[in-house]
């Protein structure tokens, strides 16, 4: 039977090959729009799409990016000034294309520009250092995308987005493997929005290639500003020849990993942009196949249930089992130890005013430990205080402010004193706006990011000397959204981002002996997933959408949507939210913790497995989840 699967194999690459091979015609009358074409990439793509007789309409940053394209190309190409990072600057250029571009719309639109510095260990970052990443690399894709969409639905056309190999393992610290995972959030949850309407989106994850993002000098000037303003103390934990050793190993890597042949990503935007049937997700270079091989573990356990040899002996199944059932008993032995005097132990926890943080700071309370509770709200602070013991603290922070983000980290630096901060839980998070992606504004994105992300950042960042000096616990709460991405909005893409900052502190906090954890419920009834909330926030995006959106969508969308949410919410949603404070307790008293945490039945046997299938199975059994729009045209 394996021999009849595997000689199918040829026949579906050919398969693929040959249908691949079709491109669209009339390439004269088609606008692809590309951000970020001074250099690299998007410039050597702009000339490319312009040779084959696109007409290219490419956003430069500088007057000089703009003068040297337009010197090596034809006169069809037409340039733009562009700032991805400012809004001002995508509605100009959007307005000057849609003048451009008239009722034909807009063929494609390619997610380009991007920066790669500032770069390195997360504790030598500060919150701006995220925000002005995050601001060019994510905001700027989602704002740029926004702008331009409905020329993209009225051509029926494209979206390109460069991602990176670094939107699916974080193999250092630092914004530019959040700011791709959250890229790879909003891909998908637009792929899926936008299926309907007949726009095709594509993910491009390249490998190392020799741009200005991989320059050797430019990422060794980069860490050396960061090292010269650090505090001689966190210099000190380091030890001095530690920025030395790091750009060494920085050149040596670059220069072995990093490939001069850009045609490679080059080719796979073109293909994205003129092949009727375009992939979903393009890995050029071998060492992404390699890293992104190395993320889906899920082809492993997959070849290694096909092979005969597992089943073609008892002698060898049972000892098989054997050795699994020894390794779980070993493992829960392991899991069970706990940490000692938690009545010396200090725990930081956001979002305390209801849910997951109330009752997790009752339930440590509780065990003993020296609770100290981040609420929005005095109510909720007031509530907090009077159902638990003398012992927790509460205190006002607002996550999106880093001021009382400070003000709070001084005050729990006077509660620890020289023993440190044992606990730090990020759990303050919000979830509306959620919906199309075409109902939504930038704003509404940042509104979410600003919580979920941004401010997981902030809060950690500020306590981490605090939590280095009591080698303590980072517990991050992520959500199983940020493995698979179902819903559009702001939720996704900051939950992804959660995943790639906890990674990237992870690697970098080991030697300092604090652990970091990740907790990934599914749905649970809390704030986050209440209906009325969602609903409401929903009829605005709504009431506020131009007429003709309305209408692409159908007079009754709106209802089924929000009927189909709270059937899908009603089923999955779990009541019992001690099923996910068990998780954040055991992070924080286990002797050996987790790195990750699935809470809920719906996390650990559907959307957990169904983030490890192609994209294209994920993408069909969402889309049975949700209503599809008047004119939906497959």
């Amino acid at each position: 039977m394996l021999l009849y699967v595997l000689g199918l194999v040829p026949l579906w690459l050919v398969w693929r090959w040959y249908r691949e091979r079709e491109r669209v015609d009339n390439k004269g009358q088609k606008y692809v729009y590309i951000t970020g074409c001074d250099t690299g990439f998007g410039n050597l793509l702009a000339k490319h799409l312009d040779q084959l007789g696109f007409r290219v309409i490419a956003g430069c940053y500088t007057e000089k990016g703009e003068d040297e394209l337009k010197k090596s190309a034809s006169d069809k190409l037409t340039t733009v000034h562009l700032d991805v990072s400012d809004s001002a600057s995508v509605s100009k250029a959007a307005d000057y294309i849609k003048t451009l571009v008239g009722q034909k719309g807009l063929w494609a639109v390619v997610n380009n520009a991007g920066i790669s510095v500032p770069s390195g260990p997360t504790d030598w970052l500060t919150i701006e250092d995220y925000k002005l990443m995050l601001s060019v690399n994510l905001c700027g894709v989602i704002d740029v995308t926004l702008s331009v969409l409905p020329l993209i639905k009225m051509a029926r056309g494209r979206v390109v987005n460069v991602a990176s190999v670094f939107g699916r393992i974080t193999p250092f610290g630092g914004p530019y493997c959040v700011s791709k995972y959250g890229v790879e959030g909003f891909n998908d949850s637009l792929r899926l929005n936008m299926k309907p309407f007949g726009v095709k989106v594509a993910c491009i994850e390249p490998g190392f290639f020799k741009t200005h993002v991989t320059d050797v000098v430019v990422m060794e000037n980069g860490l050396k500003k960061l090292w010269d303003r650090l505090p001689q103390e966190v210099k000190d934990d380091y030890g001095q020849s530690f920025l030395e050793l790091s750009m060494v190993q920085l050149s040596q890597r670059f220069r072995l990993l990093t490939d001069g042949n850009l045609m490679k990503v080059v080719g796979c935007m073109e293909h994205a942009i003129s092949a009727v049937h375009p992939r979903l997700r393009y890995s050029p270079g071998w060492d992404a196949n390699i890293f992104i091989g190395y993320t889906r573990p899920s082809h492993a356990w997959r070849e290694a249930l096909s092979l005969p040899a597992v089943v073609s002996s008892h002698l060898t199944l049972t000892c098989a089992v054997t050795v699994a059932s020894l390794a779980a008993v070993l493992w829960y032995i392991r899991d069970s130890y706990l940490v000692e005097a938690f009545h010396q132990k200090h725990v930081f926890i956001t979002g305390c005013d209801s849910g997951f943080g109330n009752l997790l700071a009752r339930q440590l309370d509780g065990r003993g430990f020296r609770v100290i509770a981040a609420c929005l709200t005095e109510k909720g602070s007031a509530d907090l205080a009077a159902a638990a013991s003398s012992r927790l603290k509460t205190f006002l922070m607002d996550v999106t402010d880093s001021a009382s983000i400070r003000g709070a980290a001084e005050f729990v630096s006077r509660e620890v004193g020289e023993q440190g901060l044992w606990g730090l839980v990020n759990n303050a998070g919000r979830s509306v706006p959620i919906g199309p992606l075409d109902w939504m504004q930038l704003e509404d994105f940042t509104k979410v990011l600003d919580v979920n992300l941004t401010g997981v950042i902030d809060v950690t960042l500020q306590f981490l000397p605090l939590l280095k000096k009591g080698r303590g616990r980072v517990v991050n709460v992520s959500s199983i959204l940020g493995r698979l991405s179902i819903i559009g909005g702001g939720y996704c893409p900051s939950k992804y981002g959660v995943e790639a900052f906890s990674d990237s502190l992870r690697r970098n906090m080991r030697e300092f002996g604090v652990s970091v954890s990740i907790v990934e419920p599914g749905f649970f009834k809390t704030n986050v997933t209440r209906l009325d909330l969602i609903e409401a926030d929903l009829r605005r995006l709504w009431s506020r959408l131009p007429q003709g959106v309305r209408d692409s969508y159908g007079p009754a969308y709106f209802d089924d949507y929000v009927k189909a949410q709270a059937f899908s919410m009603g089923i999955l949603s779990s009541p019992d939210l001690s099923k996910v404070t068990w998780c954040m307790e055991h992070a924080l008293a286990a002797h050996f913790p987790r790195t990750r945490y699935s809470a809920g039945w719906d996390a650990k046997l559907l959307w957990i497995p169904l983030s490890y299938l192609p994209s294209f199975v994920s993408d069909f059994f969402v889309s049975l989840l949700l209503p599809s729009p008047a004119c939906n045209i497959n």
